[in-house]
């Protein structure tokens, strides 16, 4: 069995790590393959770090395509490792196709989510989540307790949409967010400015989503928009990816010129 209060000291994220130490305990008592519900890829091979000394133990981080935000990480025993290709084939989730009429009334990614989370799906059963143009939205979602979702109609505001269960390989998939440099000039190092300009998105929205605990600062969630942040702090906006503070020089006027890797 895996220490669990060893691994857990250091870690920034404690409840996705216990989550994954659960997991490999089944593992190592069953012989089979468990997967995580999903995370934030990135916080995925954050947390597999914790892990890389531990030799009884292999993992595989996957979200349903290549270039997907939120993933699953599968477990297995080093001594009974699946194909890569066997793994993704047996990828425990589906896709699902929302469809409605979004041409006058505008929808978001995160409407799209708090409609399936408002109809009973977990959070972390939902995976990647985008728009196709104004005629609604597709996923990955969990493959367990979803068919009560297939062929019923619901309502998004004031939009009727039909939720369909499909393959993922019948989704349109995205194509990936590349890694960007982002070079922007602050009146301070705030946590606020800094992240408004990093994920291109307005003061006050910002300060919103801190205040709702939307945000992270190196893997904690934090709501004081005030704090100062410095060179190798990484945050991450949900549904919006991370950025990466690289440089922070100040200027002869005074204001902060701040190198940032968006990705």
């Amino acid at each position: 069995m895996i220490d669990l209060k060893e691994i857990l000291r250091n870690s920034n994220y404690k409840k996705e790590t216990k989550e994954l130490i659960n997991i490999a305990n089944l593992v190592y008592k069953h012989w089979k393959t468990y997967w995580t519900g999903f995370n934030s890829t990135y916080v995925c091979e954050e947390i597999l770090k914790d892990f890389e000394n531990i030799n009884d133990f292999k993992f595989f981080v996957y979200g349903g395509f290549p270039s997907s935000q939120r993933s699953r990480i599968a477990c297995f025993r080093e001594d009974n490792i699946p194909e890569e290709d066997t793994l993704k084939r047996n990828f425990p989730a589906k896709g699902i196709q929302i469809n409605g009429n979004f041409l006058f009334d505008n929808a978001t990614q995160d409407d799209f989510r708090s409609l399936l989370i408002e109809n009973g799906v977990n959070e972390k059963k939902i995976g990647d989540v985008w728009n196709i143009g104004d005629r609604g939205a597709q996923g990955i979602i969990d493959n367990l307790d979803i068919e009560h979702l297939s062929e019923k109609i619901f309502y998004l505001r004031d939009v009727k949409v039909k939720i369909n269960v499909v393959g993922i390989d019948e989704l349109q998939i995205p194509t990936g967010r590349l890694k960007k440099l982002v070079n922007t000039v602050e009146a301070s190092t705030r946590l606020d400015a800094i992240a408004s300009a990093g994920f291109r998105i307005s003061r006050t929205k910002i300060i919103e989503r801190i205040e709702n605990g939307m945000l992270r600062l190196n893997g904690n969630k934090v709501n004081k928009p005030t704090i100062n942040l410095k060179i190798g702090d990484k945050l991450q906006l949900e549904n919006k990816g991370f950025i990466e503070i690289l440089d922070l020089e100040i200027t002869k006027r005074e204001r902060w010129k701040v190198k940032l890797l968006r990705k």
